[in-house]
């Protein structure tokens, strides 16, 4: 007779093999982890791996998407403890907030720099469509919130926008930042003008982009 397994035990699952993958990346490339490694560490077989995510691209979509809507919702959680921001304050929280990314959601952001290039060839576009739909939704109440926060400095959309740009900017530092390795392998030589302090460059650009962005758009 098969296994019957209840809803939570299949979200539990779910859940321990995007763990897995998540363990995995911490310490390998995308390219080095396949779906066989996933299901040892999980220990399950490769085939029950593949009934939960048809691709080893849905699945790191997967873990991209709902870590991103959790980050946002632990954001929003934060922020209404917080008291209000004047504009100068809401730099600060951002400039910090881009180096909590950086140093405690690393996975989040090396996925997302591989997300157009890699995952997406692979990755169902119907379930991608309905994540994105969801963390759009999130984005948007995260935006609103910071409107509440500031007093309406900006306007929802141009909240949640700038969370993008920061996004692009610690991905794009990030790629430039590995010039100095080679598929995780550091190399026996050295390019001191390449080389990128992730966490405080990351931090002066967001910085910089910020205080442009509020001069020309602000509302006050």
């Amino acid at each position: 007779m098969a296994n019957i397994y209840t809803p939570n035990q299949k979200a539990a699952k779910r859940q321990a093999i995007m763990q897995a993958a998540i363990d995995l990346f911490a310490h390998n490339s995308y390219t080095e982890i396949t779906m066989q490694q996933i299901a040892e560490t999980v220990g399950s077989s490769k085939g029950t791996t593949f009934r939960y995510f048809a691709t080893k691209e849905d699945l790191f979509m997967t873990i991209l998407l709902e870590d991103y809507q959790r980050y946002f919702e632990q954001l929003i959680a934060a922020l209404t403890q917080e008291a209000n921001f004047s504009a100068s304050e809401y730099i600060a929280w951002m400039v910090e907030q881009t180096k909590r990314l950086i140093e405690q959601h690393d996975v989040l952001i090396r996925l997302n720099a591989i997300r157009g290039p890699i995952l997406e060839g692979k990755a169902n576009m119907a379930e991608t469509i309905a994540q994105r739909d969801a963390l759009y939704a999130v984005s948007q109440r995260l935006g609103q919130q910071l409107v509440v926060q500031t007093d309406n400095l900006l306007a929802q959309a141009q909240f949640s926008h700038l969370f993008i740009v920061q996004s692009g900017i610690i991905s794009g530092l990030m790629n430039m930042a590995s010039l100095t390795s080679f598929n995780h392998q550091k190399l026996a030589r050295t390019y001191p003008d390449f080389e990128i302090q992730l966490v405080p460059e990351a931090q002066q650009q967001i910085k910089f982009y910020l205080i442009q962005y509020l001069e020309e758009f602000s509302k006050k």
